[in-house]
């Protein structure tokens, strides 16, 4: 049986070759004033980006039939702390007393509050986690791919707000908040 057998030129030449290919950037850069202020010009804009907004801007509302180009995801609600959803639980007994002290529990726990003011107010809402230096979540009401179906009138909408903010005993504002998750 014949074998077939490459000349050791012909793989060296190869093994040459493909060195090139195998990506010659570095894997970090090196730091220098100009990639610091490369990075710094990045973070700015990401904190830019993330800023609560009081008005969604028209590029990031989208319309069911109108085409879009997956602007970035927008939540709109109240920003609650995880103590303050997890002591409304506890006060009103929204769930069992075991789930109190078992911390696999916790979301449960703070979902409860949730759930609870979603049936009070008769209109759907749920927790969105967001990045935000006094609350990591919102009780949010519709983001801006879902607000065409889920808005109603002012005054209906007003009366919700006021009885979240009542409720959890909260004195910001309802806001638009940049998505933290995909």
């Amino acid at each position: 049986m014949a074998r077939h057998r490459a000349s050791k030129s012909r793989l060296l030449e190869a093994h040459r070759e493909s060195r090139g290919n195998r990506g010659s950037k570095p894997m970090f850069k090196a730091s220098t004033p100009e990639t610091r202020a490369e990075r710094v010009h990045f973070c700015v804009l990401k904190q830019k980006q993330e800023e609560l907004l009081d008005q969604l801007p028209p590029q990031y509302v989208v319309y069911p039939d109108k085409p879009h180009r997956d602007p970035p995801r927008f939540h709109f609600g109240v920003g609650v702390t995880y103590r303050q959803l997890y002591d409304y639980s506890v006060q009103h007994r929204l769930v069992p007393d075991k789930f109190f002290t078992d911390s696999r529990r916790s979301f449960d726990t703070i979902e409860a509050t949730c759930k609870h003011l979603d049936r009070m107010s008769g209109i759907k809402l749920y927790l969105q986690p967001v990045r935000h230096p006094k609350y990591g979540w919102i009780v949010a009401r519709y983001s801006n791919y879902t607000w065409y179906y889920e808005e109603v009138e002012a005054r209906q909408e007003q009366i919700v707000i006021d009885l979240i903010r009542r409720e959890l005993n909260i004195q910001d504002m309802p806001q638009w908040h940049h998505s933290t998750s995909p």
